[in-house]
């Protein structure tokens, strides 16, 4: 299964849950309505009304206004708690989430060595995988091994790793832990994991209903005077049947939801195994973790307050044995899950200390590990093998698609060493710069000045009227490293800018946002770097900053999309045509004919970088199944004549970036 099919399975699960929490609602409000309605009968004179009680039970349950009133308080208080609940979570964000598990955010500047390291492994995974890079955070007071990804979309999404995990696990089986981390947040389960909470609460409302009526009657049976206390004593008596039923009605309720919950997070659990043991090529590393849990005393066990109800966003299992964990299981055996990597286990776990002298202030490699076999070379260099960055040949452009597909949609290992080669080529002059937010945004503004002189100068003038002069010298340093750097290399580094420019306010970000689309605009043109940093950096900041609402799925069928499919693939010809009108009609076509249609491009004169932008906003709000098409299209088209540019796999990577699917990094292709 790839990740247009996951990301479609967790809709798909989303939907599923959607549905199980209404038959809750249904089965929660007839069964409060049976009960109301057996209170009610009780309550009625039967020599009045010349029914039994059985009988009166029946009418009231037929009694319209008496169903009206429990569904309105049973709907309202079930729904209302569930969408406080996730509101809550939405207005904490990520961030918020994992201060209350315990969280301290850690950067860049870190200078405790295990955090330090945590946070290479983390970056790079992000590169690797094409998306941003979550804030990191280390949740100091927990000593046992576990670690969780929360948010929603992976433009506001974190990574929280316990003090255990980094004091005991080696970097590579730690790799493995933050790729299965990575596995979640590229499924979608994240967000949905988010969502289940909100249910889980929802669900609960009614216990904690009962248990408030059963709290305010306390007073009518121990306190005020005898007389009022023997008065009371039949009412408060059935008072609290009826709240104990209401407890009991939503201990079944919040009984199944959490087996929902459970059986749910088992199944992910496995295929996030699967996905970080096949994106870091290395199984033995994700099995020694799970090996250390099962040996360490403690294991994953995890204390912060909330952890019981965010039990399903962790790597290991956070309860400590006993009935919580016999009963709401929310991951499979250890034994299970290492014998899927390691077939050979043998079941016994070795003791294991965890190793307080890892955290000192140690000099740790930035990026070490990398495989010799690195293919992908930043700044346009010779590939490992000695052929030309410039472009790469296939047999035609239906293989190309295939290969690049593959590479966008499984977890390949190819791309964590791209990664890896892209990272190790940062300059060092700008690796202090990225640790803090003024030097992350001078990164920035470096990476959008023009080459032309009197445009650069215009566009330090309006970085000046802006910031002032405080950020000249960072601003220097960062143009000087990285003048001459590849398409690749620019965006990567771009991307290192985001986890310090999220630690700025509203205002700060404000201003910085209205910078850089200053200097975009400064030469009265939009180049692709500049539109492919906006469609990520700028996007994906709005979305963090709640400036911009996450993209929401309005397209299913290729008729909806057919004509910004046309405008882009128009313009995707003719980029890579280089003005020849029969290379770039062949092309066209070729694209064109992945769905079966025979299209006219769109005239020339509209093809412009607005125009291809508009149409992806279109394109972007597709299914992640109908994006997997289209981006096939695509491929197809610029590799109809063998041979992808450059300029072509710039474009292809911008195109990925602005769907919102794991972008391809160029150097995976300039072999």
């Amino acid at each position: 299964m790839n990740f247009f099919e996951r990301q479609e399975q967790a809709r798909g699960r989303t939907k599923l849950l959607v549905f199980l929490f209404i038959c809750a609602l249904f089965a929660t409000f007839a069964a409060v309505l049976s009960l109301v309605a057996w209170f009610a009968a009780l309550g009625t004179e039967t020599a009045s009304t010349g029914a039994s009680t059985s009988e009166l039970f029946v009418r009231y349950l037929a009694e319209p206004s008496l169903v009206a009133g429990v569904a309105v308080v049973v709907f309202l208080l079930i729904g209302g708690g569930s969408i406080f609940k996730i509101g809550e979570l939405k207005s904490m964000g990520a961030d918020g989430v994992a201060v209350a598990l315990g969280g301290t955010r850690i950067t860049r500047a870190a200078t405790d060595g295990a955090e330090r390291r945590l946070y290479n492994v983390v970056e790079e995974m992000a590169i690797a995988s094409g998306v941003p890079v979550p804030n990191v955070y280390v949740m100091r007071e927990e000593k046992a091994i576990n670690a969780c990804a929360i948010g929603g979309d992976p433009e506001s999404s974190a990574v929280a790793v316990t003090d255990g995990a980094l004091r005991t696990l080696s970097r590579d089986e730690l790799q493995g832990v933050v790729a299965h981390e990575f596995g979640h947040l590229l499924n979608g389960d994240v967000k949905m994991n988010m969502r289940l909470i909100g249910v889980l609460f929802g669900l609960q409302m009614l216990t904690l209903l009962g248990v408030g009526i059963f709290r305010s009657t306390l007073y009518l049976s121990f306190g005020g005077s005898s007389d009022d206390r023997k008065g009371a004593g039949g009412a408060v008596f059935a008072i609290w049947l009826f709240a104990f039923g209401l407890v009991v009605i939503g201990s079944i309720g919040v009984f199944f939801s959490n087996v929902i919950r459970a059986a749910i997070s088992r199944q992910r659990e496995f295929l996030a195994d699967a996905s970080a043991a096949q994106f870091t090529r290395n199984p033995a590393g994700l099995a020694g973790a799970l090996k250390k849990i099962g040996g360490l005393t403690g294991g994953s066990r995890v204390n912060a307050a909330r952890s019981a109800e965010m039990a399903h966003l962790f790597f290991g299992s956070v309860f400590s044995g006993g009935l919580m964990e016999s009963l709401f299981k929310t991951h499979p055996d250890l034994t299970e899950r290492i014998r899927r990597l390691e077939p050979t286990f043998d079941g016994r776990f070795p003791k294991v200390a965890v190793d307080s002298g890892v955290g000192g202030r140690l000099s740790v490699p930035l990026y070490d590990g990398t495989p010799a076999s690195v293919r992908g070379v930043a700044n346009g260099g010779a590939a490992a093998n000695g052929t030309s960055a410039a472009s790469e040949r296939f047999a035609n452009g239906a293989a190309f698609a295939a290969a690049l597909i593959d590479s966008i949609a499984t977890q390949a290992a190819e791309k964590f060493d791209v990664a890896s080669a892209l990272l190790q080529k940062t300059p060092s002059e700008v690796e202090p710069l990225l640790s803090e937010f003024d030097g992350a945004r001078a990164v920035l503004y470096a990476l959008l000045t023009d080459a032309n002189e009197a445009i650069r100068t215009r566009q330090l003038e309006t970085i000046r009227k802006a910031e002032g002069t405080k950020l000249d010298a960072k601003i220097a340093a960062a143009l000087s490293a990285l003048s001459g750097a590849s398409f690749a290399a620019r965006s990567t580094v771009a991307r290192l800018t985001l986890p310090a420019l999220k630690t700025a306010n509203i205002a700060q970000y404000r201003k910085l946002r209205e910078t850089i689309l200053a200097l975009c605009a400064a030469d009265g043109t939009l180049d692709l770097f500049e539109y492919a940093l906006q469609a990520s950096v700028v996007r994906e900041l709005d979305v963090y900053y709640r400036l911009s609402r996450g993209t929401k799925i309005r397209f299913s069928r290729f008729d909806d999309v057919v004509e910004p499919f046309r405008t882009v693939l128009s313009f995707l010809a003719s980029e890579g045509a280089s003005g020849d009108v029969e290379a770039e009609r062949k092309a066209f076509d070729e694209g064109a004919s992945y769905f079966y249609l025979k299209l006219e491009p769109t005239p020339p004169e509209t093809r412009t970088l607005g125009a291809f932008s508009r149409a992806l906003n279109d394109l972007s709000q597709a299914t992640p199944i109908l994006k997997q098409k289209l981006l096939t299209a695509f491929c197809r088209c610029v590799a109809a004549d063998g041979v992808v540019v450059e300029r072509e796999g710039e474009l292809l990577e911008t195109i990925a970036s602005a769907l919102g699917v794991p972008a391809p990094v160029w150097g995976r292709w300039a072999r």
